[in-house]
């Protein structure tokens, strides 16, 4: 496993103690709560991922909002929302990243902690954010 696809891994997990429990996010951070080694790098990107989400949370929901179709926040699972919530970070803060590879993330963290109707969902939403939202506003 990458050491980028393990820090998503544990931003996903960090993400979901915050939402689902209301964990104060510095406290979360710490990674305290997992029990496995914990490189630098995974770490820190895994960091990197939860601050962004969590800075611009409000705009990221309201993105998620709009690419849902008929959707309320509220209906996607707490884990959908998570994944969407940092994907969608990687897609705006990460351009280096190939949204192709950004997408495939999500799609492969949806099916282990969720399930294949979950991956189509995440694949379609983030395919029509990508396309809408980063492709059209590139400077030709």
């Amino acid at each position: 496993m990458s050491s980028r696809h393990r820090g998503r891994s544990l931003a996903l997990m960090c993400l979901y103690q915050i939402d689902l429990v209301g964990t104060d996010p510095d406290r979360a951070m710490k990674f305290d709560w997992y029990d496995k080694k914990i490189t630098r790098e995974e770490k820190d990107y895994a960091v990197f991922l939860v601050k962004g989400v969590v800075e611009n949370r409000k705009s990221i929901d309201t993105l998620i909002k709009k690419y849902s179709e008929n959707w309320e926040l509220s209906r996607i699972s707490v884990v959908n929302r998570c994944i969407l919530r940092l994907s969608i970070l990687s897609l705006q803060k990460e351009p280096f990243l190939a949204a192709p590879v950004v997408i495939n993330e999500a799609v492969e963290l949806t099916k282990e902690f969720e399930t294949d109707e979950s991956a189509q969902f995440i694949n379609g939403l983030l395919d029509a954010f990508y396309k809408k939202e980063i492709v059209a506003n590139k400077p030709q």
